[in-house]
């Protein structure tokens, strides 16, 4: 069984300063985002702990909300080459940018973006997620023996939804090889640097190869309307196409599937909701955003570097250095959200930061709400279904930026 770590806070030897990330790769978030938030400042010094690189951490609702609408502290200038940084290696593979988002907006296609995941887009997908997630649950209904939820249910799920809205006309062993690579090359621990950088670098290989091909497959993809879109700079080359590409693989997939796997265990943890959505359907747009904020999925942070001087709550944040957001533990922060550890349905307070805020406010929103929807729909048909070994038996994988469950045995 994988806990949280629940020792004295790890710290640096030679400042004394807290180490990063936590490692709390289950659901159970570590003691040290609570004990921060009650006792430590507002943006609390950290020490990476894979690079020695001196890092700030927020743990608190209000100056995330300052943190993250501040305009000098930039997403894409965290991202750039040497930039302090929590993770093992840069993000991407050798000679790419590693920022497709930058990307497309010198291309002109920032718009295309947005549109592609925007209300129209996503509606025509939707009724297919629905049938598929519960075409998934059916197959599962008359089986008398043990399932797996994650294996049988959430992952394929995950992986046929960002197949279908995202890149297009991938074969079942490339969606698994591009799952590999992803989870080699986001994680903390569990694989070497070189391991990780290979990892990106395969799968920029793989896409160099195939993106264009990927692209004019059948579908209303995200991948087909970016490539097929021209600006005043022309299209985009094959590099940056490929980029685009591993973007939407990096963002999601991972994120949908540890999620997913996380809100069943949420849900199957409180059956008194799940009765409550059977009996009235119109109570599952709530229980979404209720999963969204009570379910941590990040074992890191999101991160933002100063463009110039900025002072936060008191603090000074220095032009060059990182400031890091857990959107794990603002939401959980009790000055925001009352009981927060609680599941609650049709709470009422602020806006949960599950998707951030801001500028970079997540662009997948609407459809990972989508797919969220139908899992929760699915589950919602079928109230029998229950967890087969207690919460804290499930086994979780150790190290990826994105908590997942080895398995979620489950029975009805």
């Amino acid at each position: 069984m994988t806990t949280a770590h629940d020792s004295a806070a790890p710290a640096d030897p030679a400042s004394g300063t807290l180490t990063y990330p936590f490692h709390d790769w289950s659901q159970q978030l570590s003691p040290h985002y609570a004990r921060l938030r009650a006792s430590g400042p507002p943006v609390c010094p950290v020490v990476s702990a894979y690079t020695g690189d001196r890092l700030w951490l927020v743990t608190r609702y209000a100056t995330a909300v300052q943190v993250l609408e501040d305009a000098r502290l930039s997403s894409a200038a965290a991202m750039a080459s040497g930039s302090p940084r929590q993770e093992p290696v840069e993000l991407r593979a050798p000679g790419t940018r590693g920022n497709a988002i930058a990307l497309l907006k010198e291309a002109g296609l920032r718009a295309v973006l947005a549109d592609g995941l925007g209300p129209r887009a996503v509606r025509r997908h939707q009724e297919w997620i629905r049938q598929r997630a519960g075409h998934l649950m059916h197959g599962l209904v008359e089986r008398r023996d043990t399932i797996d939820l994650a294996g049988e249910f959430a992952l394929p799920l995950a992986r046929q939804t960002a197949s279908r809205t995202l890149l297009g006309g991938l074969g079942a062993d490339e969606e698994e090889q591009l799952v590999r690579w992803a989870d080699l090359g986001l994680r903390f621990c569990g694989a070497t640097p070189q391991q990780q950088v290979g990892a990106f670098t395969d799968m920029h290989r793989f896409f160099l190869a195939q993106a264009r091909r990927l692209a004019d497959s059948p579908g209303e993809h995200l991948l087909k309307t970016v490539a097929a879109t021209c600006t005043d700079g022309g299209r985009l080359s094959d590099e940056g196409l490929a980029e685009v590409a591993e973007l939407l693989v990096v963002a999601g997939y991972p994120t949908s599937a540890g999620f997913l796997c996380g809100a069943l265990i949420t849900l199957l943890n409180h059956p008194e909701v799940v009765a409550a959505l059977n009996r009235d359907p119109a109570l599952i747009p709530s229980a979404v955003e209720e999963l969204l904020r009570h379910t941590p999925l990040a074992t890191g942070s999101a991160k933002r570097r100063a463009t110039e001087d900025v002072q936060v709550d008191g603090v000074t944040i220095k032009a060059g250095e990182v400031v890091m957001v857990s959107m794990e533990a603002v939401n959980h922060d009790p000055e925001a959200f009352e009981n927060p550890d609680a599941f609650i349905l049709g709470r009422q307070g602020p806006a949960h930061l599950g998707f951030g805020r801001g500028l970079h406010f997540c662009p997948g929103n609407r459809l990972a709400r989508c797919l969220i929807e139908a899992m929760v729909r699915a589950v919602a048909g079928h109230p029998g279904l229950r967890l087969s070994v207690a919460p804290e038996d499930i086994r979780w994988h150790e190290g990826l930026f994105f908590r997942r469950p080895e398995a979620i045995p489950a029975s009805w």
